[in-house]
């Protein structure tokens, strides 16, 4: 995970490149356009992508579970908008508008349909959103794991944890995070609209992600269920 860990700003930098280049394409023929909405929440996660790898110490995890939740709602909203529908398209319009209503909500159970009809059962968009939001607001949970944060320097001793038990989670969670996004930005998949990205300017994305789902994923798998109670999820 280490080398990943190193590969992943170059892997971001190739990102934001070509997805610059293909926004500034897009924004010129049409601002509001279905492909300039996809282009505007593709680049807001990578802009979160960015400011998380910054925060992968012990005295600054805490900090990641705010932003991988605005992560999270930028990577599945961009997810939702590509989906090559009008309804889509009339959501896009409302959004657009920036009015006081719901379009900046993902269609979590539409994702996770899709995903399983094409034979990628288990994606849990849903149940991924709700826990993180758990963690992001200032719930009984967060508060406790704020604590537990603090008290690793603010304590008196110090609590001494180790490092490699208390990152590894957060660090395949990261890249995880990286690899995913990949997916759900740079693949043209049936039923979604196409963003037209040149592969050929991102030439270690596709290896990345497949290195990140061997190594990173199972470690993340090991926790699934993670360590907050059923009855915390948000709706």
């Amino acid at each position: 995970m280490n080398e990943l860990l190193l590969a992943a700003p170059g892997v971001l930098k190739e990102l934001a490149v070509e997805l610059t280049r293909r926004a500034d394409e897009e924004y010129r023929k049409d601002e509001e356009s279905q492909v300039s909405a996809c282009f505007l929440l593709a680049l807001r996660s990578i802009s979160l992508l960015c400011g998380m790898g910054g925060l992968l110490q012990p005295q600054t995890r805490d900090s990641m579970k705010v932003l991988i939740r605005g992560f999270l709602e930028s990577r599945d909203l961009l997810m939702t908008f590509r989906f090559d529908d009008k309804s889509i398209r009339n959501k896009i319009a409302i959004w657009f508008r920036g009015e006081l209503d719901s379009t900046w909500k993902a269609e979590h159970k539409r994702n996770e349909a899709y995903f399983d009809k094409i034979g990628f059962a288990g994606a849990e968009f849903a149940k991924r959103w709700s826990a993180i939001t758990t963690l992001a607001h200032p719930t009984r949970y967060a508060a406790q794991n704020s604590a537990a944060c603090i008290t690793l320097w603010a304590a008196t001793p110090p609590r001494q944890d180790n490092y490699v038990s208390m990152m590894e989670s957060e660090v395949a969670d990261y890249l995880t995070s990286i690899a995913s996004f990949i997916v759900l930005a740079t693949h043209d998949l049936p039923g979604l609209i196409s963003l037209n990205l040149d592969l050929n300017r991102m030439p270690n994305i596709d290896q990345f992600r497949a290195t990140v789902y061997a190594i990173a994923v199972p470690i993340l798998d090991k926790n699934k269920d993670g360590s907050l109670p059923p009855e915390s999820y948000r709706a």
